[in-house]
């Protein structure tokens, strides 16, 4: 018994269009929820994490890393890792928060000092409850912009951008007053320490505020800080499309942080 064969119904324009509409709007939900959810693309604009991360490179981060597990299952599927001394973090600045500044609003900084701990430094040595840490990252090539000591010698002496609330969270040491990183905050600094705005300047960073951890470089361009802040998008695909065989990082494409 042979089967019956239906006839093609030939596609209308309007039945075209509402396939191809449903495709990009599938590939759009698909994106959304990546971006949102497991990685998400940052652009390097300073140099205040040189040498390992150089302005213009542009980095995916992994968003599951640092989240919390809602389970076992979860865990597994999506393993999760405590923030530890020496990682690097990219997180919601406090400052371009604070001045709703949304072109500017994500930071990538190295974690220091931990929730509950003391931190000290004196001519950018860092003494963490009262002992000297090893940093082979810390950049000191560049001229000092950034005060070495920390914190204040004097309360007149704190930055202007440094919460008055944290500027009392100091506790006397052998080595002198020391800052106490509050319950739920951690400790952020540059690895180019003269040149790096960070919980120096803007106190400690919540927690919450973590997006997640810098995981691979997708592409990087020699460019400078004022071309990638001052520019806007169209000039800088321009300015991608000219360069992108005389001005990209070759070495440094799909670079593991």
């Amino acid at each position: 018994m042979k089967k019956e064969v239906l006839p093609k119904v030939p596609k209308t324009r309007l039945g075209a269009f509402v396939e191809n509409l449903e495709m990009i709007l599938e590939v759009l939900v698909l994106v959304f929820f990546v971006n949102a959810f497991l990685v998400q693309a940052f652009a390097i604009p300073t140099p205040s994490m040189e040498n390992e991360m150089l302005v213009g490179d542009h980095i995916l981060v992994d968003r599951v890393a640092f989240s919390t597990s809602l389970g076992k299952i979860d865990g597994l599927i999506l393993p999760q890792v405590r923030i530890e001394r020496g990682m690097k973090v990219a997180f919601k600045s406090p400052p371009e928060i604070a001045a709703r500044n949304i072109s500017r609003l994500f930071y990538v900084k190295r974690i220091i000092g931990l929730p509950g701990e003391t931190i000290k430094l004196i001519a950018n040595q860092v003494y963490i409850d009262g002992r000297p840490i090893d940093e082979p990252y810390k950049n000191l090539s560049a001229p000092v912009s950034v005060s070495p000591d920390f914190p204040p010698a004097s309360p007149d002496a704190w930055p202007p951008e440094f919460p008055p609330e944290y500027r009392s969270s100091l506790v006397e040491t052998p080595l002198g007053t020391a800052f106490k990183i509050p319950v739920g905050h951690f400790f952020c600094m540059g690895d180019n320490r003269n040149l790096s705005a960070d919980s120096r300047i803007w106190g400690p960073l919540p927690a919450d505020d973590i997006v997640g951890r810098p995981w691979r470089n997708y592409w990087s361009t020699k460019t400078t800080t004022a071309d990638m802040l001052g520019k806007s998008a169209p000039a800088r695909l321009k300015d991608f499309l000219l360069g992108l065989f005389t001005k990209t990082r070759w070495n440094r494409i799909l670079k593991r942080f």
